[in-house]
């Protein structure tokens, strides 16, 4: 097993998610400006995933209070580090924020061929909703997924 640590991501982490955008998405990465977003919002966060020092993945997420809602919007492995449980990991950890934040219903967009990212996801209870012709670019469908968990936000003053 890989000794893979996540942390949450800031300012300075700005080149490594750059990189790790490029070499897992490259012409569909999101660019500077979205990353920085996703990085200094209050409704949003990115995780990191490091091997030693070297950046593995990040994931990117946003949180809707008003609608209990956690989205995730990218978890990005490099390809030599698929299947090795960075993936699991870094879902671990969105889910992890998620819960804190007392959100009950989760979602993301998968490209349909990427049968390794559905596979994970399904195991861990999200379920195909609709699909989404050309949301990656012309003739390249998602499906959206969903999860609803239990919220595990602990309310203060009730018994």
């Amino acid at each position: 097993m890989l000794a893979v640590k996540v942390r949450a991501a800031d300012e300075w982490d700005m080149e490594r998610l750059l990189e790790i955008e490029q070499q897992c998405f490259g012409a569909e990465k999101f660019n500077a400006e979205t990353v920085r977003a996703f990085v200094v919002r209050d409704d949003t966060f990115v995780l990191l995933a490091l091997d030693e020092e070297k950046t593995v993945g990040s994931a990117m997420c946003m949180i809707s209070d008003i609608g209990r809602e956690g989205k995730i919007a990218s978890i990005a492995v490099l390809k030599e580090y698929r299947g090795g449980g960075v993936g699991s990991l870094l879902l671990d950890e969105c889910e992890g924020v998620f819960q804190s934040h007392g959100l009950t219903k989760y979602t993301l967009e998968v490209d349909v061929m990427n049968k390794l990212a559905i596979s994970l996801y399904a195991s861990r209870g999200y379920e195909i909703k609709a699909s989404i012709q050309d949301f990656y670019g012309v003739g390249r469908p998602a499906y959206t997924m969903e999860k609803n968990a239990e919220s595990k936000r602990i309310k203060i003053g009730s018994a």
